[in-house]
């Protein structure tokens, strides 16, 4: 057994010193709160320092965030003092070297954190507690519901560990898939990393991983939510970014068509901050509640800076008003932020543009013509079917085909015979899209891809036939999306007429044995490529998902258990957590 004791109290805690955190810290200060910070590290800043990731890419860069010195790009350990004696010069307590490792909770709410320190293991109390670690470190063990890999389709934005070199302040990685709730994945990486930089001083102290486990929340952002500009009436923190996926999308709208590198700004409700059933707690960063593939448009350092601040803010009105963070004035929380230039002052008068009315998405139905408007109809599937079959029987002939798509990928095996038609009268696959990490922008499928899995959402078995001729067709060298495309298809119909092609796939050569159980395979296959490398994961994610979907299919002959149960044993914890997944879900 082991001891635990209280060791303090404060009106606030905030752990994690990421990217949110400082910010969050010096907000709640400057209300006049007693504030605790806890950092595992021995610098504050998160990805901006011990990240190295020392350069601004997009955001909006207003507010608190503009205050903070060193413009566009800084010197790291500059920044981290900045962050520091900001906290101090505000009344904050800072533990550097303290890991948060539990929750206490008291009738569904938050009062207290377990904490392990040089000192030993305690508990320290809080009337609100702010989860800035950016993987809900806090809110997991609390009994947070989360979101997080899981047997639905795959998807990781690419993660990288930098090397620095003596006098240098920037390197922005990704060369691999990260699970940092693993921490022999997070050990790994760093052992065989190493070797990636010969020439380098030191690692980084922290893996820069884009994309982590998030809360549910009592609101949870969508893709559709930002591509239609939704605005809220509890709007904390307005983010602007360009769609930087680092990967490979899985948003069913992103089938029909595609943001490429157009910038949104993006609205983030207080909601989505607040663990659903929970109180006491409030999270913040990459923990927010949010759909996948809407957080490369949240993520950016100066809006993740904002956030942080209005977290604090948030979390101290709470704690001097001794009420629930649910319960706090928020027309008072948007005011404050309105003055100091965080919010525009258009968020005081805001309302839920949703649902959207039917004028919106009568004109949505038209606009696909012209390759948009499939966001709007995507956020109401029960409206929009009669809608797009009505379009469908009117449209002309170079029309139908992106009806028949759209009603497909909403399910509607309307236009089936449409979309067999262009798989059929292709002979050979179309160019496809190879995985790639860092600076991946535009569909990461092809047109025959999204045909492809659009016919696979039908769940009509009649489109079968096609899709594994084209199947026949994979071996090693096609492009990574094909792959991808048959799989996905062939696992939403689930017809075992699918398995012995699928299995003759995976048993051509280079298909298989692309799994990492160990340190030494790591080494051989994970760190050549620099620093941007990518064909490991293209190699693994291929058999992985192509085995998922021999499995689902009634698999052949045992080879895609065989292929899964090799996957739970990958030291890349979100492969192993994905195929052990798969395994337990049949």
């Amino acid at each position: 057994a082991m001891t635990i004791s209280c060791l303090c109290w404060y009106y606030v805690v905030v752990f994690g010193c990421v990217t949110a955190g400082a910010p969050a810290v010096i907000a709640a200060t400057r209300q006049g709160s007693k504030i605790l910070l806890v950092e595992s590290l021995y610098g504050l800043g998160g990805v901006a320092t011990q990240g190295a990731i020392s350069s601004y890419y997009w955001g909006t860069r207003v507010g608190f965030t503009a205050t903070v010195p060193g413009g566009a790009s800084w010197v790291i350990e500059q920044k981290m003092e900045w962050y520091r004696s900001e906290v101090l010069k505000a009344g904050g307590d800072v533990w550097f070297g303290v890991i948060g490792c539990g929750a206490l909770v008291q009738a569904d709410r938050v009062i207290g954190a377990v904490v392990a320190t040089p000192q030993g293991r305690g508990v320290v109390l809080a009337k609100v507690v702010v989860d800035a670690t950016g993987n809900s470190d806090v809110a997991a063990p609390a009994g947070a519901e989360c979101q997080y890999t899981d047997h639905t389709e795959f998807g990781m934005q690419g993660t990288g560990l930098p090397g620095r070199r003596l006098g240098e302040t920037y390197n922005n990685t990704d060369f691999t898939i990260v699970d940092e709730t693993d921490m022999v994945d997070m050990t790994h990486v760093f052992v065989y990393a190493k070797e990636k930089y010969p020439d380098a001083f030191d690692h980084g102290k922290l893996i820069d991983t884009r994309e982590r486990r998030r809360i549910v929340g009592d609101f949870t952002i969508t893709l559709l939510d930002q591509i239609n500009g939704r605005t809220y009436p509890d709007t904390v923190v307005v983010a602007r970014s360009n769609f930087d996926t680092h990967g490979y999308t899985v948003d069913p709208y992103l089938l029909v068509e595609h943001p490429g590198h157009a910038g949104f700004n993006v609205n983030i409700p207080y909601r989505a901050m607040l663990p659903k059933g929970l109180e006491g707690l409030i999270v913040t960063g990459l923990s927010t509640s949010a759909h996948r593939d809407a957080v490369p448009l949240i993520r950016m350092q100066p809006d993740i800076q904002n956030q942080g601040y209005a977290a604090g803010v948030a979390a101290a009105m709470a704690a001097k008003a001794n009420t629930l963070l649910r319960n706090i004035d928020l027309r008072d929380l948007q005011k404050h932020l309105v003055e100091i230039g965080n919010l525009p002052k258009s968020v005081l008068t805001d309302k839920d543009s949703f649902p959207l009315p039917d004028e919106a998405l009568a004109k949505a139905v038209e606009s696909l013509k012209q390759g948009h408007g499939a966001a709007a109809l995507m956020t109401d599937p029960q409206r929009a079917v009669p809608l797009l079959k009505k379009a469908y029987q009117q449209a002309e002939p170079q029309h139908r085909l992106i009806y028949a798509k759209t009603l497909a990928v909403l399910g509607d095996n309307t236009g089936l015979d449409d979309l067999l038609k262009v798989v059929t009268g292709a002979e050979k696959w179309d160019k496809g899209w190879n995985y790639r990490g860092m600076g991946q922008f535009g569909s990461a499928l092809s047109e025959l891809d999204t045909i492809i899995i659009a016919l696979g959402r039908t769940g009509d078995r009649r489109a079968l036939p096609a899709i594994l001729e084209k199947a026949k067709l994979l071996d090693a060298s096609v492009e990574f999306s094909h792959h991808r495309a048959v799989g996905l298809a062939c696992e939403l119909i689930g017809d075992p007429r699918a398995a012995p092609v699928l299995a003759e796939v995976l048993q051509k050569p280079g298909m298989t044995g692309h799994a990492h159980t160990s340190i030494e395979i790591a080494r051989q296959r994970g760190a050549p490529g620099g620093t941007n490398a990518e064909t490991t994961r293209r190699e693994s994610l291929r058999e992985l998902m192509l085995a998922r979907a021999l499995y689902r299919c009634g698999d052949h002959n045992g080879l895609g258990k065989r292929i899964l149960e090799q996957y739970t044993r990958d030291l890349r914890g979100h492969l192993a957590r994905h195929a052990k997944a798969v395994l337990e879900k049949k």
